[in-house]
């Protein structure tokens, strides 16, 4: 009995391949120069196959390479795992797929029953082949999560209904690896809980958006920032955080966003819940959805209210400075606590104190510069009861221990708990007034 062997169909299919119109099993056999029975063996087991086609012309058969694709040459174009199993349970066919990813091979796997297999991911296939009723016959998915040689594998299964050329009946399972979907799922999903977390514990105020400029999300730093809870300001718009004469400063921004720009770090004056204005520091951002569209926005809030208050003083101090510098009265600002610390002080007080420069004042407690011990003391006592000395007698120390005697006019500042916080004052030197009237 001669040997089947996969060079010879080869060849044989090639000279098919060459004429299309068809051969005869004696042009075949010529062809190849094999034996006619051979070639008509060959042939039959091709024709069963799928792979040539036969037609009947006058007496003779007529062979050609076959037009259709055979399922056993599908199974392998398709990258999901392919197992096709009999009525008894018996696999009798899967594709490549399915031998990669369980590192086996097809005579390992092919002609086996399902509880033969020790591979748990196919022993454990959805299937049961004793059971004969009609819900085993039904087509259903199903998910299923193994580990495969060490690593986590997540799967999508859809078991079909199967009725092979013989008649009987079977499954063919087509099966998906979803395993880098669901990885990618699982990233996205931390990385969003991160971001959350973020966002919440974030000591700036964090607002999102419709394009529209309703708000959608809120942080509780802006609850503590605006006063308002999520609840309270949920869908309504932006610019309830303004004045009304304000609006079109958001409108402005929200413009901006529309054009998928993003504002870095604009000044704006807004107002709590409380009707408080707050000085606002706002970076607003587009958020991109599908297709690059403008979903909303996001916007990051840092309150300045406290920084622009102490740039306003420092330049109204900038002013005062230049006012009084020049002037024979010694001006002077200091701390309200009982020691006290010079802020500043102008040419005239150093040279009625002595000091060769402001940062040799501000070196010293106040309190030093005093003759008494209880000076200062007295001098407090007096702004904490009306806010206001003039003319108070006080006798000092200069730097280098010599009385000196001045008159004081002072103002006292006060914060919103009432508490003395700085003192504003004028020295005049008036030592040698003094010194003549004794």
């Amino acid at each position: 009995m001669a040997v089947l062997d996969q060079e010879r169909i080869n060849r044989l299919k090639q000279i098919l391949k060459w004429h299309p119109r068809g051969m005869t099993i004696s042009d075949i056999s010529t062809q190849a120069k094999m034996n006619r029975n051979l070639v008509a063996k060959y042939l039959d087991m091709l024709l069963i196959s799928g792979h040539v086609e036969m037609q009947v012309v006058g007496a003779a058969k007529v062979y050609y390479i076959a037009r259709t694709v055979p399922v056993s040459a599908i199974l392998e174009f398709s990258s999901d795992l392919v197992i096709m199993i009999d009525r008894d349970g018996k696999i009798i066919q899967v594709n490549e797929a399915v031998l990669h990813l369980f590192n086996g091979k097809k005579e390992e796997i092919v002609g086996r029953r399902l509880d033969e297999i020790r591979e748990p991911f196919i022993h454990d296939l959805p299937v049961d082949p004793e059971r004969k009723d009609k819900s085993d016959a039904s087509e259903f998915v199903a998910e299923k999560t193994c580990t495969i040689r060490g690593e986590k594998h997540h799967f999508r299964i859809k078991r079909v209904p199967t009725a092979f050329e013989d008649g009987t009946q079977g499954f063919t399972f087509i099966i998906e690896d979803n395993t880098a979907q669901k990885k990618y799922q699982e990233m996205l999903e931390i990385n969003e809980a991160k971001y959350r977390g973020l966002v919440r514990s974030s000591g700036e105020a964090i607002i999102g958006t419709t394009p529209e400029g309703r708000i959608v999300s809120w942080n509780p730093a802006a609850e503590r920032l605006y006063g308002y809870t999520e609840s309270e300001v949920n869908t309504r718009p932006l610019t309830m955080l303004a004045e009304e004469t304000r609006y079109g400063d958001i409108d402005t921004l929200l413009k901006g966003i529309m054009q998928g720009d993003c504002i870095q770090k604009r000044e704006l004056r807004m107002i709590g819940k409380k009707k408080n204005a707050i000085d606002a520091l706002i970076t607003i951002c587009p958020i991109k959805g599908e297709e690059n569209a403008i979903a909303g926005a996001s916007a990051i809030i840092r309150d300045i209210t406290q920084e622009k208050s102490e740039q306003h003083m420092r330049e109204h101090e900038d002013r005062y400075r230049k006012l009084v510098e020049d002037l024979n009265v010694g001006f002077y600002r200091s701390t309200g606590d009982p020691r006290g610390r010079f802020v500043w002080g102008n040419t005239a007080l150093l040279q009625i104190l002595g000091f060769p420069s402001v940062s040799d004042l501000q070196g010293i407690n106040v309190v030093d510069v005093f003759f008494k011990p209880d000076g200062r003391k007295e001098l407090i006592d007096e702004l904490l009861k009306s806010g206001f000395v003039k003319n108070h007698i006080v006798h000092l120390k200069k730097q280098d221990g010599s009385p000196v005697s001045v008159s004081v006019t002072a103002l006292a500042e006060f914060d919103a708990c009432k508490n003395l916080v700085f003192i504003n004052g004028i020295v005049q030197d008036i030592t040698g007034f003094v010194n003549h009237r004794i």
